[in-house]
């Protein structure tokens, strides 16, 4: 027992952990009066393990009882009532069954877990409180640009960098990038979630988020939740196996669309971290998510492949679109990413949580390499008076002509092409810096889209089937229905985006 403040009680605990893509669960029982709790880890060989807390409230899926999680890089963490390891909740150390969760990454032998657990009395202190989230940052509609895939030092892996950035420090780089918001997605956890609201400042938007690390099957970003929402990490895809107390990823979908929150497939197509909840998804649309992140920091092979996955899930008619993040560990890497990397251009009524989000739920975006970058403003005008721009709707009939618009800036030399579900329509070498391009689209029999793209002047196949790798940005679709507009429908304009700077 702790019999005082300033006494410890010293636990020791072992576990045998082998094989890959499972967890182990160790109890242990905290006394009356601690107010700490340090949790450290030793391996008897070679493995990749984990290291997380759940408080009295249970390990269940989607327990409150959450309390944190580590990666392999941690082997030391620890809960206090104000301060806590990052990535984990300070507050009220309850007495009552805790639980340590081990996620087992790889372990090829059976592997002796030794988990040295330190309970301290201390001071009955006020625990830590969650601050507020910013509010409404701009009040006017606009373009506004945005990083939906940062990284502070809650996550294990970014820590482990030594450049991970805080919240703040996102906020203070925003202002030199001329950022306007940036979700802080860290992996399972969202300790980094605490206090948006002092660390932004007042000119920038910083969304709480988390990045949904289902570290068999795949990685999910969750932006523009509330301070305090968690979203639990076990799933299988159909046919597989449940964890111990796992659902399914439609579970999930659900409680983040009922939190208010976007959740984009990150990096879905990276080997190894690949989304592999997309083959259900094709018969239960419950499973899809809002979006997929088809630009995940510099674009490369596995971007193009993510798009030209995305268009092909367009075609079939997922209303699912797509987002970009630089997915930032640190301020010194091997890309040479800094938040913005790509940056995510979306119109919302203002530069506020509620509005961002429901301006990337819709579409209402183009992606671009940097926060400087490439701009592509895309409109459409169809029979009876019908005008939107990106992320909306028309409707026409066969023979009927949509007149599509695309006003590039930043693009001289480049080329622009145009796409619907019949392949590219158009392409086009730019002439100058602020370009117009206008085409026409022929309605048929069925439904389309029209989205854009902004390559640079790579030229060359080599030994990859598509022109070039350099993209420069690139649209969401605006949406073609067959049929004839409502009566009453009103046209949808975008205020002039801004002038180039």
């Amino acid at each position: 027992m702790v019999t005082g403040p300033g006494s410890t009680v010293e636990i020791t605990l072992t576990e045998t952990v082998v094989a890959t893509a499972h967890y182990a669960y160790v109890p242990f029982d905290v006394p009356v009066g601690t107010t700490r709790i340090d949790v450290g880890m030793t391996l008897d060989r070679q493995a990749s393990v984990g290291l997380g807390l759940f408080d009295p409230r249970g390990a269940a899926y989607q327990s409150p009882g959450f309390r944190g999680i580590s990666g392999s890089e941690r082997r030391q963490v620890f809960v206090g009532l104000r301060e806590a390891t990052p990535g984990f909740l300070p507050g009220p150390i309850p007495p009552g069954r805790w639980t340590v969760i081990l996620p087992v990454f790889l372990a090829l032998l059976p592997t002796h877990v030794t988990l040295q657990i330190r309970l301290t009395a201390g001071a009955d202190v006020d625990s830590a409180v969650t601050g507020p989230l910013p509010g409404v940052v701009r009040s006017a509609a606009g373009w506004y640009r945005g990083d939906l895939h940062c990284h502070t030092e809650a996550s294990s892996d970014a820590w482990s960098s030594g450049t991970a950035l805080t919240p703040a420090g996102y906020a203070d780089l925003a202002r030199s990038l001329h950022l306007d918001f940036l979700a802080m997605t860290d992996h399972n956890v969202i300790s980094q979630n605490a206090n948006l609201g002092r660390d932004a400042g007042t000119d920038v938007l910083l969304l709480a988020g988390e990045e949904m690390t289902n570290w068999f099957h795949g990685h999910a970003t969750i932006s523009g939740i509330e301070p305090g929402v968690w979203f639990d990490f076990r799933q299988s895809p159909f046919g597989l196996p449940l964890p111990t107390g796992g659902r399914q990823i439609e579970d999930l979908l659900a409680a983040v669309r009922a939190a208010g929150g976007f959740v984009s497939a990150a990096h879905p197509m990276v080997p190894a971290m690949s989304w592999q909840f997309l083959t259900e998804a094709f018969f239960n649309p419950a499973a899809r998510t809002d979006a997929l992140e088809i630009w995940n920091g510099r674009w490369k092979v596995t971007d193009e492949v993510s798009l030209h996955v995305w268009h092909r899930l367009l075609c079939e008619g997922w209303d699912v679109v797509a987002n970009g993040g630089s997915d930032l560990h640190g301020t010194v890497n091997d890309e040479g990413l800094t938040p913005g990397t790509p940056t995510t251009v979306v119109y919302a009524t203002a530069l506020a949580r509620e509005p961002i989000v429901a301006a990337l739920r819709a579409g209402r975006s183009f992606i671009t390499r940097q926060p400087g970058g490439v701009e592509i403003y895309l409109t459409a005008s169809g029979p009876d008076g019908q005008h939107t721009f990106v992320g909306g709707r028309l409707r026409a009939t066969r023979g009927e002509f949509v007149a599509v618009q695309a006003l590039v800036r930043g693009a001289g030399g480049m080329t622009l092409t145009l796409h619907t579900h019949q392949g590219k329509v158009l392409d086009v070498v730019l002439e100058g810096d602020e370009q117009v391009v206008d085409h026409q689209v022929v309605m048929g029999e069925r439904d389309t889209f029209v989205r854009a793209e902004v390559r640079g002047r790579a030229s060359g196949r080599g030994l990859l089937p598509w022109p070039n790798l350099d993209m420069q940005a690139l649209t969401n679709p605006i949406r073609v229905t067959y049929g004839t507009a409502a009566e009453g429908t009103l046209p949808e304009h975008a205020p002039p985006p801004p002038t180039r700077v």
